[in-house]
């Protein structure tokens, strides 16, 4: 309050000096303005022009455009004019029309501006208007919608109103102001501006083949700007088939597993879909003869029977680095197929159609079985994978040769007697050999590996065990060989100076 009285009565000095001045001058005709004021004026005060021969003034125009004709001025005469600030005006330059012309002011009128907002729109879509409703909000020179994005340009703006557009990447949040004026305001909305998202109702057909068109029904889906399928491919709203506030079609990527979807909007935010595909997929349920070691036989006729066989185009054999793709039955139902020569017990791989692979669960050929597992598709606990040494690596998640399952170690050597497919139990309790008499895994020799060995070390004791270059061989080590452990707390596989791959599977306890 202080500060308001020294500021006016400051003015009133300043009105006296320009007034004794003007007296100075009285016999000019000229129509001038000295002065004009407070700054900082509040809407519904009275503003002050000071000048000479002002009286014959016939309006004052102030922004935006409200022009206050004389006969409304509170007070004129040759040396001031006062009129009452009406609730429309804004900050900018004041037009004085006079018979000698326009006079702008040099300066701004600028206002100090108590904004009050009563109501905003709970809830919007990006894209369509909200509405800020209250007193004075047209001096709302900004809004700043959550995450940062300020909107500068305004729909429509009056003394009770303003409406401004929803940024297509806005997020649901609070919604900042800031206002202009001589003492420019920053300030939160009450509550969060709930900006909608896509809503999906159902995905049909629920179970659909790799390529084929999915359906995704729902609301607001024209917001969607890609969607993720689980197996990780994602679609861009260009490659759509169509898309509408309630139905988007879309293929479904040769690579997608079974699983929910996920839909992004511009802003970033995801939509994970309630329910879920499931991907066609063939199934083998049977393999005749079910003898394994005729069916590891060359040239011996398997027929595969199970679901959806069409879709099948390769079939992969353990031991066989290319694959099948030649069957003398095919159909939906059933699949004969000659074995190769060099086929092994192990897991058959299927390739489909869409180049898709997909492991067969039905048991084919003679295969190790383990009673304790270290590593078949995964390191089992409480097992975890460690440093070699040398120039030696290892891919615990190599795809290229599994014995069992779809994945086999790739150890890689380079000569110097390194250690390489370290499994550890580091921190963890050793796992126990009660119930078992043997330290087994399979080992397939890569090229140039026949008739080199390896050491295999088990809890510090180590045993010298013969590879076969081009064949999965099954080794069973005696416990009582390496010392009649109680437990296995570490496991490595080292070179005794040769370079080579061998692939390493079905490791652990028999």
């Amino acid at each position: 309050m202080l500060k308001y009285n020294i500021k006016n009565a400051l003015w009133s000095l300043l009105v006296l000096a320009l007034l004794s001045s003007c007296n100075d001058d009285s016999s000019s005709s000229k129509i001038q303005l000295f002065s004009f004021g407070p700054s900082g004026v509040k809407h519904g005060d009275q503003i002050k022009f000071i000048g000479q021969n002002l009286d014959k003034v016939t309006s004052i125009v102030l922004p935006p455009n409200i022009e206050i004709q004389a006969s409304s001025f509170t007070s004129k005469s040759s040396t001031l004019i006062e009129l009452v600030v009406p609730e429309e005006a804004v900050a900018g330059k004041v037009t004085l029309k006079t018979p000698q012309g326009d006079i702008e002011t040099k300066s701004m009128l600028n206002f100090l501006v108590p904004v009050v907002i009563t109501s905003i729109t709970e809830e919007a879509k990006p894209g369509t208007n909200i509405s800020i409703k209250g007193t004075l909000v047209n001096w709302i020179e900004s809004v700043t919608f959550n995450d940062g994005k300020v909107v500068t340009e305004f729909v429509s703006k009056s003394t009770e109103e303003v409406v401004v557009t929803v940024p297509m990447d806005a997020k649901t949040g609070f919604l900042i102001f800031a206002t202009g004026g001589t003492d420019p305001l920053t300030f939160s909305s009450e509550n969060q501006l709930t900006v909608t998202l896509p809503v999906v109702t159902s995905l049909s057909p629920a179970a659909i083949k790799h390529t084929e068109n999915l359906t995704v029904a729902g609301t607001d889906l024209d917001l969607v700007t890609q969607i993720a399928f689980p197996g990780g491919a994602v679609v861009s709203a260009g490659d759509f088939v169509s898309q509408s506030e309630t139905e988007i079609v879309v293929a479904v990527p040769a690579t997608s597993t079974s699983g929910a979807l996920t839909l992004t909007v511009p802003s970033g935010v995801e939509v994970v879909t309630d329910d879920a595909i499931t991907i066609i997929l063939p199934i083998v349920t049977a393999i005749s003869p079910t003898d394994p070691s005729t069916q590891e036989t060359a040239g011996t006729t398997l027929t595969f029977t199970g679901t959806d066989l069409d879709l099948v185009a390769k079939i992969k054999f353990p031991g066989v680095s290319t694959p099948v793709t030649t069957f003398t039955t095919t159909g939906t139902t059933q699949i004969d197929v000659v074995v190769p020569a060099g086929a092994q017990g192990g897991t058959l791989v299927l390739t489909t159609i869409h180049d898709f692979t997909v492991a067969v669960t039905v048991s084919y050929g003679n295969q190790l079985t383990l009673l304790k597992t270290i590593f078949d598709d995964n390191l089992h606990s409480p097992f975890a994978k460690g440093g070699g040494w040398g120039t030696t690596s290892a891919d615990i998640a190599n795809t290229e040769n599994p014995r069992v399952g779809t994945v086999s170690v790739k150890a890689t050597y380079g000569g110097d007697w390194g250690g390489t497919s370290q499994f550890g139990t580091w921190g963890n309790t050793p796992l126990s050999t009660s119930g078992t008499t043997y330290f087994a895994f399979s080992i397939y020799g890569g090229t140039g590996t026949g008739g080199k060995s390896i050491n295999v070390n088990v809890s510090g004791q180590q045993k010298q065990i013969a590879i076969v270059e081009g064949k999965w061989t099954d080794v069973k080590i005696l416990l009582s060989d390496v010392g009649s452990p109680s437990s296995i707390s570490e496991v490595w596989f080292q070179d005794t100076g040769w370079t080579g791959t061998v692939y390493i599977d079905q490791v652990g306890l028999k």
